[in-house]
């Protein structure tokens, strides 16, 4: 497809769990406006998590529009529209695209007990094989299940069930389409990027199969912008729509991470720690999620580990009560404290499982917890900060370091990328380059490179990237760190080993007497 002279701006819009957003972008990723709108979350019941699929739409429309006003005279100039969503959940829609209840979205615990007797039980060695994926209580597939036993009704009056991003789409195009990224947390078939029979048998969703929307290439075009959504947004009508992608594969792709070997690092309430491969590895079949690449040519691979803010601001409130207000000039001098320790060799080893939850990736244990090593008198604030900085690295790395392909470039982004002590502790522990992206829309800028190669503005993703991802410095390895860090790594490993021996039990012992 050719693009008019002129005709060069990209929508990308993030429909968000909290938050949805929409950005426009040039052809070389320049932000030119942006808008949000907060979603209004519905908890009916404790633990459930829902939303109203019309409220949200029309939210979502409303920072499209904004966005879009934001640039007079420029709409004309729009070359085409992408999607990325909130992956997983459960939207329900009837023929004509409507809602037919509250949409159901991927925080929601109704299913948790079903999924933990689910998760004991042979069916889920079945499961594994064919989805590769950890299973969440929120995933589609689980809640259809449910609704199927506890909602009946609602089954005649579906014609689609469908993720928040491929409901946007719907508005769009008038068509209800979704692409093998959403398909492999719903969970779908791995080896295909299909929906599959089995598994939606195995959980008890059988009866919505024939409500399966269809399943069309990411970045494919679906359609374009109706009559109806040119008036709620600014959009030309006919402007081409990009089948869009789940948000952790478009956020990915917009920090610029595209090509095996190359990670993205989300340093936020949790560490995302996400890299593409060219194979699959069966040893972590289960733990993390799995995606087919954007261009389905690829697998990523999404490890989270919880040793994320969380224990950052304990080791800050625990250690530094002086410093524990939040202000800027505060974080400043925590990491001036840290910097004066010598970076892996101050003699500490910190286990970061501070997480109730335990330890979810790369290997799974709910009853392991945190652990410092190495204490003794001329022991110093820094070096506990020191330690605290490398132990969340290293569990990082023990991520990386059980995929398939070498890792040779990371990227940061998320709160934690603006430290430098973890910029530096992951560039020399790892001995690779790390960069920042410039965008803070990286979810609506992924689905707007995705768009910008479906319309013929740049021949591949691996250019288009080149041409719209901007970093802000690059820390490059020290080589005479290298086996400092090797060795410090060696130790967190074996202890490690130490305290997943040691805490075996934990959670049984340390429930006794709590309901």
């Amino acid at each position: 497809m050719s693009v008019p002279e002129g005709r060069r701006l990209i929508v990308g819009i993030d429909k968000g769990t909290t938050v949805t957003k929409a950005a426009v972008f040039d052809e070389t990723g320049n932000e030119l406006a942006r808008a949000a709108r907060f979603i209004e979350v519905l908890s009916p019941r404790r633990g459930w998590h829902e939303e109203d699929p019309a409220v949200s739409l029309r939210s979502t429309m409303d920072a499209v529009a904004e966005a879009v006003a934001a640039l007079p005279g420029r709409a004309s100039d729009i070359a085409a529209v992408s999607v990325s969503g909130h992956m997983t959940g459960a939207w329900l829609l009837d023929e004509t695209g409507r809602p037919v209840r509250n949409a159901i979205a991927w925080p929601d615990a109704r299913t948790l007990d079903t999924l933990t007797a689910f998760e004991a039980s042979p069916p889920y060695e079945e499961y594994l094989d064919i989805s590769a994926t950890s299973a969440l209580p929120g995933m589609t597939m689980l809640l259809l299940g449910h609704l199927a036993r506890h909602e009946p009704d609602v089954i005649a009056r579906t014609r689609y069930f469908a993720c928040a991003k491929d409901y946007v789409q719907s508005f769009l195009t008038g068509r209800v389409v979704t692409d093998p990224t959403d398909v492999s947390l719903m969970p779908g078939d791995i080896a295909t990027g299909r929906i599959s029979p089995r598994l939606m048998e195995l959980v008890g969703a059988e009866a919505f199969l024939s409500r399966a929307p269809e399943v069309r290439p990411s970045g494919e075009i679906i359609g374009t912008v109706t009559r109806e959504a040119s008036l709620a947004t600014g959009i030309p009508e006919g402007t081409p729509v990009a089948n869009g992608l789940g948000d952790a594969i478009s956020a990915m792709l917009g920090t610029g991470v595209v090509m095996p070997g190359q990670a993205v690092s989300v340093l936020g309430t949790s560490w995302l720690n996400q890299m593409v491969n060219r194979y699959l590895d069966d040893d972590l079949r289960g733990v993390g999620w799995v995606y087919p690449s954007p261009d389905g040519e690829h697998w990523i691979r999404c490890l989270a580990h919880t040793a994320g803010a969380g224990t950052f601001d304990w080791a800050v409130r625990t250690f530094c009560r002086d410093l524990a207000g939040g202000a800027e000039s505060d974080f400043a001098a925590v990491e001036a404290e840290a910097l004066a320790s010598e970076e892996a060799g101050h003699g500490l080893t910190f286990l970061p499982y501070l997480s109730p939850a335990g330890v979810q990736a790369p290997f799974k244990d709910g009853n392991v917890r945190g652990v410092m090593l190495g204490l003794e008198h001329g022991t110093t604030r820094g070096d506990i900060l020191r330690a605290v900085y490398e132990g969340q690295v290293y569990a990082a790395m023990d991520c990386y370091r059980r995929q398939g392909d070498d890792l040779s470039l990371l990227r940061l982004t998320g709160g934690g990328a603006r430290s430098r002590v973890w910029r530096q502790t992951f560039s020399n522990a790892l001995q690779v380059p790390v960069e920042l992206v410039t965008t803070s829309e990286s979810a609506a800028l992924g689905v707007a490179i995705l768009a910008s190669v479906s319309v013929g503005i740049w021949k591949d993703l691996e250019t288009a990237v080149s041409e719209m991802v901007r970093t802000v410095g690059r820390v490059e390895p020290d080589p005479g760190l290298a086996e400092p860090h090797r060795e410090a790594f060696d130790r967190f490993l074996r202890a490690q080993a130490a305290a997943r021996e040691l805490f075996a039990g934990f959670g049984r012992a340390g429930n006794q007497g709590k309901d």
